[in-house]
C-alpha cells in the first residue's frame, strides 16, 4: 500500500477535526459548557481521548473554533441567499422558513445556536470578540435586499437595517418558541409525524408574521 499524500492527510484530518466539533455540539446541548470536557467530547465522537487533545489543546480552544465555524457558515449561506435574484417579500419569507425548518431537522445544532451566547464570556476576553462586529455584517444582506424592496415599492419606507433588525429578532423569537414547543410536544407522546404536523403549521405562521410588518399598505 503506497503512503497517503499530503493532499490526502489534509482531507483526512478536517474530517476528524469536524467530528469532533459535531461531537461538542451534542456534548454542548446535553452538558452545557461549564459541565462539558475533552473526553466528554472524545467519547461522544468515538475517538482516542489523546487525539482530541491532538486537535485542541483545551476546551475553551475547541469551542471558540466551534463557534466561529457555525457563526461564519450561517454568515456564508445568509450572503449567498439575499444574493439571488428573487421577489423580496418571497426571499424573506422562504429564509424563515428554512430557518425555521432546521429546529425539526437539526435541532442540536439549532439549540447550540441560541444557547452559546450565554456562555461566549467563558470563550473570550473582554473585547477580543466583539459580536456586535459579526451581527452588523449578518444583517447587511438583509438590509441590502431590504432597500431594493423599498425602491421596489414593496417594502414600507423606513430604516433598512432598523427592519432587519426586527426581522431577524421575530425570526429568533420564533424559533425559541418552536424549541419549546417541540418539548412540550415530545412530553405529550405524540408521533413524529404528528409532531411535524403541528410545528410546520406554526412555522408557515411564524415565517408570515415574521415579513408582514415591512410590507408595503
Amino acid at each position: 500500500m503506497s503512503p497517503r499524500t499530503k493532499k490526502q492527510n489534509e482531507i483526512i484530518r478536517e474530517q476528524r477535526k469536524q467530528e469532533i466539533l459535531q461531537a461538542a455540539i451534542q456534548v454542548y446541548v446535553t452538558k452545557g459548557y461549564s459541565a462539558a470536557n475533552l473526553s466528554d467530547i472524545a467519547n461522544q465522537a468515538g475517538l482516542a481521548h489523546g487525539l482530541v487533545y491532538y486537535y485542541f489543546k483545551n476546551k475553551k480552544g475547541l469551542f471558540r473554533e466551534l463557534y466561529e465555524c457555525m457563526m461564519d457558515r450561517s454568515l456564508e449561506y445568509t450572503t449567498s441567499y439575499f444574493e439571488q435574484d428573487a421577489p423580496v417579500l418571497e426571499q424573506f419569507k422562504n429564509y424563515s422558513l428554512v430557518v425555521c425548518e432546521r429546529v425539526i431537522k437539526d435541532p442540536e445544532a439549532q439549540l447550540f445556536y441560541m444557547r452559546i451566547s450565554l456562555d461566549l464570556h467563558h470563550l473570550y476576553e473582554p473585547g477580543k470578540f466583539p459580536p456586535f462586529e459579526w451581527m452588523k455584517n449578518f444583517i447587511k444582506p438583509m438590509a441590502q435586499a431590504i432597500d431594493k424592496g423599498i425602491q421596489e415599492g414593496v417594502i414600507r419606507q423606513g430604516d433598512a437595517y432598523l427592519m432587519a433588525m426586527q426581522f431577524w429578532g421575530a425570526v429568533s423569537q420564533g424559533m425559541s418558541y418552536l424549541d419549546q414547543l417541540l418539548q412540550e410536544l415530545s412530553a405529550q407522546g405524540l408521533t413524529e409525524k404528528e409532531k411535524n404536523n403541528v410545528i410546520s403549521e406554526k412555522i408557515q405562521q411564524i415565517a408570515g408574521s415574521a415579513v408582514s410588518f415591512f410590507k408595503s399598505s
